[in-house]
């Protein structure tokens, strides 16, 4: 590679890098993973540059690469994280419950970091290609031909991934969640104390609240209300995650491009 493109591919590199690290974090919901997808990610890109005919946008190009190196990390759950624990626990997700949870002032503030983590794991029992066309239109806000090709694929097959996708959450939501169903028995508030033992959530949220996540009551519940959830999830979390990769990265000064 001539240092001309050398140079180009370096700037590319800073700026696409954070966008890289949040897709492969929202497909992987894991720092670690996200962190060794991205590094791999820019390898490729970097191996393949000369080969880009820009028929296409870097952006669009460098979104491929990342979900298809994603593909070896990315697993579809067979059951909600909460099931497994119950399994393992050799009782019922009832038991593991808290039937007198708390209901103090701090408890209201803890009970949108459990949303959060609860609607996050609903994501992970979605099939692997609905995932990604989820979070690339939902999490991300893509417009539909974006997302079809960065997936090399129709705009209707986007579409009806994504119908699907919704439909699969919305049915995970009205089979468990009080907020979406009156007679369900989840509660949020029944998980906090389980939450803080098990590290899904911590009491910073207190001190440090994310934006609130609303989940509609009472009524159907559209695309646009997951776009408004999912929106809070996603990027709260990813904001969460990449303040505190960074930081540690221009500590261990490990931001140098290759060449």
């Amino acid at each position: 590679m001539t240092d001309e493109l050398t140079e180009l591919f370096d700037q590319l590199y800073r700026d696409n890098y954070v966008k890289v690290f949040r897709l492969a974090l929202g497909l992987t919901h894991n720092p670690n993973d996200a962190e060794d997808i991205t590094q791999e990610v820019f390898v490729r890109a970097f191996r393949s540059y000369q080969t880009f005919r820009e028929e296409s946008s870097f952006f669009t190009w460098i979104y491929r690469i990342t979900v298809n190196v994603a593909n070896d990390y990315m697993k579809q759950r067979s059951k909600l994280p909460v099931y497994e624990i119950a399994e393992d626990a050799g009782c019922s997700v009832d038991d593991l419950a808290d039937p007198h949870p708390d209901y103090s002032p701090e408890t209201k503030l803890m009970i949108n970091e459990v949303m959060r983590v609860c609607m996050a794991a609903f994501t992970e029992c979605l099939p692997v290609s609905q995932k990604k066309v989820f979070f690339l239109a939902v999490g991300l806000g893509l417009p539909h031909k974006i997302v079809a090709e960065i997936l090399d694929c129709s705009v209707s097959s986007v579409k009806s991934s994504l119908h699907r996708a919704k439909n699969r959450l919305i049915g995970y939501m009205e089979s468990r969640c009080q907020l979406v169903k009156e007679s369900n028995s989840c509660r949020c508030e029944q998980w906090i104390k389980r939450g803080i033992s098990r590290g899904w959530i911590t009491k910073e949220c207190i001190a440090n609240p994310l934006p609130k996540i609303t989940i509609p009551a009472g009524v159907k519940i559209y695309m646009w209300d997951l776009r408004d959830i999912y929106k809070n999830v996603y990027l709260a979390d990813n904001d969460e995650v990449l303040a505190k990769f960074f930081k540690e990265g221009f500590a261990q000064k490990k931001w140098a491009t290759f060449s």
